[in-house]
């Protein structure tokens, strides 16, 4: 197995990781304008992005090496899935988001909704022969749902505290582009479900 694989399958083995941040002790880090920042959250955080770097090394790598296979070209989009559908689970009812944390739910379904058409439409092509890579839009789909779930766990509560809810901007932008780029998928492949 090659490396850009083995980062890849390291993506997925933290997720557990990942989720047990969250059962750690509500210690408190610090205080910010009188909001508690936990470090369980800073923790969970700092888990979260050093799987996301793995993202963007196997990528370059099996690029930068010509080595892109079936599998990665597969594997990869699950691991980022399943990273992100563990983060927004994990973060709902947990008040982090410093407005409407209430749609978290929401935003948690419109998020895995995308994803199970998007699979979907990956397993009907692999059954066809075909294998079918991440698009541009999904990659900064990616990116904004990598950028927002970090900044809500270490910052939501401080921007909540502030009344500025650029934690909630971003999450938002990225669950626009989550629609944007599902939509774009579909239409993009939509040869793929034509009776042959």
């Amino acid at each position: 197995m090659n490396l850009p694989n083995k980062l890849t399958l390291i993506r997925i083995a933290a997720i557990p990781f990942f989720i047990a941040c969250f059962f750690l002790p509500e210690t408190v880090l610090f205080s910010v304008f009188g909001a508690d920042v936990l470090l369980k959250y800073i923790i969970a955080a700092v888990v979260f992005i050093l799987a996301y770097i793995t993202d963007i090394m196997d990528g370059r790598i099996a690029r930068k090496r010509g080595i892109v296979t079936d599998f990665g070209k597969l594997m990869d989009p699950i691991a980022d899935k399943l990273l992100t559908a563990s983060c927004m689970i994990m973060l709902i009812g947990r008040g982090l988001m410093s407005f409407c944390d209430e749609l978290m739910p929401l935003f948690t379904i419109i998020v895995l909704a995308r994803e199970f058409l998007v699979s979907g439409i990956r397993l009907v092509a692999a059954s066809k022969g075909r294998v079918i890579a991440a698009g541009k839009l999904g990659k900064l789909k990616t990116l904004l749902q990598s950028i927002s779930l970090p900044v809500i766990l270490i910052a939501g509560p401080v921007f909540k505290a502030i009344g500025v809810p650029i934690d909630f901007i971003l999450l938002a932008a990225a669950v626009v582009m989550t629609i944007w780029s599902g939509l774009d998928y579909a239409l993009r492949n939509k040869e793929v479900f034509k009776a042959e």
